[in-house]
């Protein structure tokens, strides 16, 4: 006898049910809750912020957690058993869950500027930093609920590349990783944001006020490049947050999940065509990261890119983009070589000259095909890997790639 289709909807509304019920079992609550009411006193510690760290679960799902000892993270509390040994601190967790306290540093240089700081009006640091890297030891198939929390000063407001839940609350959720951490730029203070939905993302510029930061150009500049990127990076994050300072910051770029920190002060398009945003947008697209002595990948590509996306938006004539490229080769004909563990200056511009002739060699059509390929998910970029997608994609050898 043929079940009805009444039951089959019975059975199918029960299994789903039971699904739904499991997987609320298997889920745990993490939150990250970072405090910095202190910092507008004149006697405050401007250089280690609070933290809490609290998992709440109905049942030991989270056993243990494990990360690098780090001289930034100071004053370790916590309830269940924390013990540091052979360079790593061990956290093994109650079956209800537990509670981590401790400072972090925030404050970070580079090049004698910084890239990370605290003040006493506004603060601007990674995500990352907030709780490191950790090994995770759980049941099988558990996975985190996780939320990151702000307490500020009177008047500060609080940006960040993750959906909000409520004032300074933010809901963290990569479905890659069963233990979730926000990563990413945060900027906090008193801040002019300007928002927008473009080519389906939303868009976020931020700035502390009375810098002089040009948040409405930056946010220009994307509306018109953002759909021509879209169509090259069909997996684009749906959220972007743009942090950017002039005071005291360290005059470049850099790229985070879903994030780019620009100074102030960088030209969105520069004298040789090239844009720093455009450059750190195709490093939000890509996340895949480049193999030891193959950072020339990862630094040629954005930049040859953000020559691309900026011709096909209509940003640079034909005869400019050939000029742009020209330019680019000149310059890297000065550097000896390709690879390097950092990549940079002529290094770079060489590694551009070779994408335009791969480019050129392969097609629109099978160059994208490529460039989709690598931002998808999958081992760190190297240079044969790259040779093997591109053959595979052509159908025969390349000329192109050294």
């Amino acid at each position: 006898m043929k079940p009805t289709r009444q039951a089959l909807s019975v059975g199918l509304l029960l299994t789903l049910c039971q699904t739904a019920m499991t997987q609320e079992r298997l889920q745990y609550d993490l939150e990250i809750h970072a405090d910095f009411r202190q910092v507008i006193r004149r006697d405050a510690n401007l250089e280690c912020i609070p933290v809490t760290v609290t998992v709440r679960q109905d049942q030991q799902l989270l056993r243990r957690l494990s990360w690098r000892a780090q001289d930034k993270m100071q004053n370790l509390q916590a309830t269940g058993e924390l013990e540091q040994r052979q360079g790593r601190w061990y956290w093994q967790l109650n079956s209800d869950g537990g509670r981590l306290d401790y400072c972090i540093q925030l404050n970070h240089q580079r090049d004698y500027a910084y890239d990370s700081i605290v003040t006493a009006e506004w603060a601007m640091f990674r995500a990352d930093d907030l709780f490191p890297a950790a090994a995770s030891l759980g049941l099988r198939n558990s996975y985190s609920r996780t939320r990151l929390r702000f307490t500020l000063p009177p008047g500060w407001t609080s940006a960040a590349p993750f959906p909000e839940t409520g004032e300074h609350h933010y809901l963290v959720d990569n479905p890659m990783r069963r233990f979730d951490r926000p990563t990413g730029w945060v900027q906090l203070g008193n801040l002019g944001i300007r928002r927008d939905q473009l080519a389906g993302v939303q868009v976020a510029v931020s700035a502390p006020v009375d810098q002089g930061v040009k948040r409405l150009e930056i946010l220009s500049m994307l509306a018109f490049t953002l759909p021509t990127a879209r169509n090259w990076f069909p997996t684009l994050p749906d959220r972007l947050l743009v942090v950017s300072a002039n005071d005291e910051m360290w005059r470049g770029a850099l790229s985070g999940p879903s994030s780019i920190y620009l100074h102030g002060e960088r030209p969105l398009v520069s004298e040789n065509g090239t844009s720093t945003l455009l450059h750190e947008l195709v490093h939000v697209a890509i996340q895949r990261k480049a193999a030891p002595n193959a950072d020339w990948i990862d630094e040629g590509l954005a930049e040859y890119l953000s020559l691309v996306l900026l011709h096909n938006a209509g940003g640079l004539t034909k005869r400019r983009f050939q000029a742009a490229v020209a330019r680019q080769k000149r310059w890297g004909n000065t550097a000896p070589r390709l690879a390097g563990r950092n990549s940079s200056g002529a290094a770079t511009a060489k590694a551009v000259s070779v994408f335009a002739d791969l480019h050129q060699e392969m097609g629109d059509q099978g160059f994208r095909r490529l460039v989709t390929e690598l931002a998808n998910n999958g081992p760190a970029i190297t240079a044969q890997l790259l040779r093997d997608i591109a053959e595979k994609t052509m159908g025969k050898p390349s000329i192109s790639l050294p």
